[in-house]
């Protein structure tokens, strides 16, 4: 036995014997050996993600490659290593490890590695047999999301590839491998796929009718309690937020020792809840107020994708003796986590789910309505060991108008434009017949190859460029990455880099509750703004990364500004990373490189055009804009933002997102110049999606190309009347035309409201 199948079998016993799972061990190890697909279903905490990888392991499975498993979300990934590893007996990253994005925690002794799906999809890319594999689990195949925080993440809130693809992928790979193709591998590929929902047989089908195997649950009674707070009125409001603060406070003084699980939407909202709860809990006498005067205190513990490890760890350790641990969470504590302990559930009814919202043909994060099955989802966390009960803020009615039976897949309300770049660069050509779990509408995926050929990452017949091949080495939403690459073709990525990293992490600034502490803050953020040189939201983040690392002690800096200290530190790292793949990028021949005259500041914002383009916004009236895209969106500069409140000052500007509420808010927003714009507005509507309906198909002929080059002719041959028709353009958007047309309305208007008036 070598050294790593020791270390492998001094795993702690204990618990790990009671587990579900462990009555199955022969079975199921026996199941993957004579399948090459096998689906797993059982009820999160069954021991299916800690404990089948090294069944598999022990039983020879690692001599042929690693075991791989995949998590949907970065904090499941890592601390599910942390806790297979520590039943292993060895140092996370040795034989077990993990990768997630911007953190490798693993050696070239790793066996068993825990990855977000983003990770295992770039080492397709890298190695599209998997040749350094033997087995791969794809775990929690229930979320089918498109990862919020891998691959192509988007400030934190990622476009990124999915479990759809992973499952596509991998079956074609199996599927050819079954043919005689070669692939280079030694022994066959195997696929697990591991569910906690009733959608086994669906996945099963996808997969030709291959085995399932249930590990059955052990799941405690859950008592359901609706408690009517919130009802359909309620569906666009933040009062849930203080509802339940109320229910967990009323719970922890009225029921019997246990510990809490309350679930919110964000990091944002979860901070203020636990604020409040530490707050109000400092008041109670428990002498008097509690009803069990075994509970002599209450540990509260937030739980959000972005805490740092050390924080992690603090929500799996049991509470001190006579203390109720409240845990409050986003949905990462229904579906990829067990905290050991719960007995009691506090269901806001919301999440926050991208969707693709038509209004400003851009993806929102928005929070919204829970399914039932996620209600139920997050009910059963009350019953892994012992009976519970789940308290529902909301109303029966709230339930049966306002949730969905079950939610839709992500990749079928999302843009899809990475996953469509990421499977061309992966030679899969046809992306409308590519086998999806879910398929998207076919106008979701024309619209992604139009964005793409807009940004130069495919051609007119749908081959992916150089620069899109270039633009899939990077964990960076397409617009970002492009910017980046025209500031390298420039020899100035210095900065874009930070700034790539500050949009990779969570909000910068601290923004206390407490109207003291808050206009503290507020003053800091506004020198910060100041000694940047620039209103412009894209110089500030370059100004405080630099600042904070070149000060002596960047975590007293960031206390002393008000800055969060973990997402900078983030940041430092991410900045790294970026700048080792482009530095290996840059070593090869046909990099472009370019040459540009002209100052810093105007360098930066230019490239930062060549990226954002699609995302160019005009003033219109009084402190609104119009965006160019195609959907004239009018648009409000958020008020966080460095240019709020001087929209009169502005004219044309360029912004990295959008928040919806009851205005349509553009955040990160820079300045720019007509001029600057004014050759790339027209790649917006050069094409039209349905154009390229033959390229998603791989069925572009010559024919159609003819077509096309005799029109791009015919365009040459008017192109008098085009420069006519451009300078027309010109003069209706230039400053004075603009300031003229504004005045007329204003004229128009006062006329409207003073018809007597001289």
């Amino acid at each position: 036995m070598d050294k790593r199948n020791k270390s492998l079998h001094t795993m702690d016993s204990c618990d790990s014997e009671n587990l579900p799972i462990s009555q199955h061990k022969e079975k199921l190890v026996q199941a993957v050996q004579v399948n090459s697909f096998l689906v797993v279903t059982g009820e999160t905490g069954s021991g299916k993600t800690t404990q089948l990888p090294q069944y598999l392991y022990r039983a020879g499975f690692g001599k042929n490659g690693k075991i791989g498993v995949t998590q949907p979300r970065r904090v499941a990934a890592i601390t599910v290593a942390q806790r297979v590893s520590q039943e292993v007996g060895c140092s996370l990253g040795r034989e077990v490890g993990y990768q997630v994005r911007f953190d490798d925690c693993s050696t070239q002794d790793t066996v068993v590695k825990y990855m977000t799906d983003g990770c295992l999809l770039r080492e397709i890319l890298a190695d599209p047999s998997l040749t350094q594999y033997s087995v791969v689990i794809l775990d929690e195949a229930h979320e089918r999301s498109l990862n919020t925080s891998v691959f192509w993440s988007m400030c934190r809130r990622g476009r990124c590839v999915s479990q759809d693809i992973l499952l596509g992928l991998l079956k074609r790979k199996v599927l050819q491998a079954r043919g005689g193709s070669s692939s280079g591998r030694s022994a066959p590929l195997k696929v697990v796929v591991m569910s906690a929902t009733l959608e086994t047989d669906k996945l099963s089908a996808f997969l030709g009718d291959c085995p399932v195997f249930a590990i059955p649950g052990r799941t405690f009674p859950v008592a359901e309690r609706f408690c009517g707070l919130i009802g359909p009125k309620d569906t666009d409001s933040t009062v849930y937020v203080q509802e339940v603060v109320k229910v967990a406070l009323d719970l922890h003084t009225s029921e019997r020792a246990g510990d809490i699980l309350v679930f919110l939407t964000g990091q944002s909202e979860i901070e203020k809840a636990c604020d409040m709860l530490y707050e109000k809990a400092e008041a109670i006498d428990y002498r008097y107020d509690v009803q069990d005067r075994s509970v002599e205190g209450l540990l509260i513990l937030p739980l959000y994708g972005s805490m740092p490890t050390d924080q992690q760890r603090q929500i799996f350790q049991p509470p001190p003796k006579g203390v109720r641990k409240c845990v409050v969470a986003t949905n990462i504590a229904a579906t990829s986590l067990t905290i050991n302990g719960i007995k009691y559930i506090v269901d806001s009814g919301f999440v926050k789910q991208l969707n693709h919202n038509s209004r400003v043909g851009l993806d929102i994060l928005e929070v919204v309505p829970i399914s039932k099955s996620e209600a139920q989802q997050r009910a059963g966390r009350a019953g892994r060991t012992s009976a519970g009960k789940c308290f529902r803020i909301y109303s029966k009615e709230f339930w049966e108008k306002c949730m969905p039976e079950y939610t839709v897949p992500e990749i079928q309300r999302t843009s899809l434009t990475a996953v469509i770049l990421t499977l061309k660069c992966l030679g899969v050509h046809d992306v409308i017949r590519f086998p999806y779990l879910d398929r998207p509408e076919e106008r979701f995926i024309l619209e992604a190859l139009k964005q793409l050929y807009q940004c130069d990452a495919i051609d007119r017949r749908g081959h992916v460029t150089r620069l899109g091949r270039l633009m899939v080495e990077f964990p960076l939403p397409p617009g970002l990455t492009r910017a980046l690459l025209k500031a390298a073709s420039l020899g100035c990525e210095d900065l874009l880099l930070p700034v790539a990293a500050m949009l990779s992490v969570e909000n910068i600034f601290i923004r206390p509750g407490q109207q003291e502490k808050q206009q503290d803050a507020e003053r800091e953020h506004v020198k910060l703004i100041a000694e940047s040189g620039s209103c412009n939201d894209f110089t500030v983040l370059l100004s405080v990364f630099e600042k904070c690392r070149a000060s002596d002690s960047p975590s007293a800096w960031c206390r002393d500004h008000w800055i969060h200290w973990r997402a900078l530190k983030s940041a430092f790292s991410i900045e790294t990373q970026l700048r080792d793949i482009l530095l290996r990028l840059k070593q090869q021949r046909d990099f472009p490189v370019e040459k540009f005259d002209g100052s810093r500041s105007e360098i930066f914002r230019r490239c930062l055009c060549t990226g954002y383009f699609a995302n160019v916004a005009r003033r219109a009236v009084g402190r609104t804009f119009c965006t160019m895209d195609g959907h004239g969106s009018v648009v409000h500069i958020h008020p966080a933002s460095a240019l709020f409140e001087q929209e009169a000052q502005l004219d044309w500007i360029i912004f990295h997102d959008v928040l919806v509420t009851s205005r349509v808010y553009v955040r990160t927003v820079c300045p720019v110049r007509y001029e600057w714009v004014k050759d790339l507005l027209p790649k917006l509507h050069e094409v039209d999606a349905y154009e390229l309906s033959s390229v998603a198909r791989e069925e572009v002929t010559d024919e159609e190309v003819a077509k096309w080059e005799a029109k791009e002719a015919a365009k040459r041959q008017s192109e008098e009347s085009a420069e006519d028709a451009l300078k027309k353009l010109e003069r209706r958007n230039d400053e004075a035309s603009v300031s003229e047309a504004r005045a007329r309305y204003l004229q128009r208007k006062r006329e409207r409201g003073h018809p007597k008036a001289p």
